[in-house]
């Protein structure tokens, strides 16, 4: 089976990294990762991903500015974003302004996050 297209999985939580990883692989998904923003920014770059999964609290720049970045140089690229913050707090709201394809709390429930991820793929 050939992977489908690349997701990229920007997550400082190891634990949190690794289970995603291993659902997309499971799903037939090629994945890469990041723990920042600035190790997201050059994972953008190298892997040309389709989607990204983005945590919101990230060190050195966090996935808004992250966000940001992608706006402005790869625009085509969906994101996801993950937070422990609200959906209702400030920094969802700006990230759906920014354009995102979704934003799911921490944890999420991962049978919903994974139909998103296939509806966004396609």
């Amino acid at each position: 089976m050939r992977p489908k297209k690349n997701i990229l999985i920007v997550e400082d939580d190891p634990s949190s990294q690794s289970i995603l990883t291993r659902l997309l692989k499971t799903r037939g998904y090629s994945v890469c990762t990041a723990n920042n923003g600035h190790e997201a920014m050059a994972m953008t770059a190298r892997k040309n991903p389709k989607l990204a999964l983005v945590d919101v609290i990230l060190p050195e720049v966090s996935g808004l500015d992250f966000l940001k970045w992608l706006r402005a140089n790869h625009p085509k690229i969906r994101v996801i974003m993950l937070s422990v913050l609200e959906e209702k707090s400030p920094v969802a709201y700006e990230a759906r302004a920014l354009g995102i394809y979704d934003y799911f709390r921490k944890p999420p429930d991962f049978l919903n996050l994974l139909a998103r991820i296939d509806q966004a793929m396609f």
